[in-house]
């Protein structure tokens, strides 16, 4: 079997080189024929030559793929926005504040509402400190739910906390 330095002198190479690419190639010099290493060495040139691999050993048409798809992507991603069927978090987040501003607006009425209801049509005086209290309660309740939460299906149902 060849030395490494009757490999460098075969490939037209340091001797440094070879010990390197043998490591990087898997070769075992000491038992692989001269023709075998050549070979092993073309074709390794030939990879790179033909923009398959990098010096490195990469493969280069997988990461050709790896940012055809990224760039695919974000090309989609632009268009669904262009179309207006995609926006931005960032645009959503003052119309949520407002929508949920209104909710808790509207919610925070109900007791007077209801107190005014039930005095009119039943003669019934309910005390609205205790609607209030409630409806507090379901509030606070729900500015704590986390919809990443497992145990959020049980905050959904759960009974409001007594005021």
């Amino acid at each position: 079997m060849p030395t490494q330095v009757e490999i460098s002198t075969h490939l037209d190479l340091d001797q440094a080189a070879v010990s390197r690419w043998l490591n990087d190639a898997g070769i075992d010099w000491r038992a692989t024929p001269l023709d075998d290493i050549r070979v092993a060495y073309i074709r390794q040139i030939r990879a790179q030559a033909a923009g398959h691999k990098s010096a490195s050993g990469d493969d280069l048409v997988a990461e050709r793929v790896k940012t055809e798809r990224v760039q695919r992507e974000l090309m989609l991603l632009n268009l669904h926005e262009k179309q207006g069927s995609l926006i931005h978090v960032e645009q959503l987040k003052p119309m949520y504040s407002q929508m949920v501003g209104a909710f808790k607006t509207e919610v925070l009425a109900l007791p007077d509402k209801v107190k005014a209801e039930l005095d009119a049509l039943y003669g019934i005086n309910v005390d609205v400190e205790l609607l209030n209290a409630h409806v507090r309660a379901a509030l606070e309740q729900l500015s704590r739910y986390d919809p990443g939460d497992p145990a959020a299906a049980d905050v959904a149902g759960a009974e409001p906390a007594p005021a």
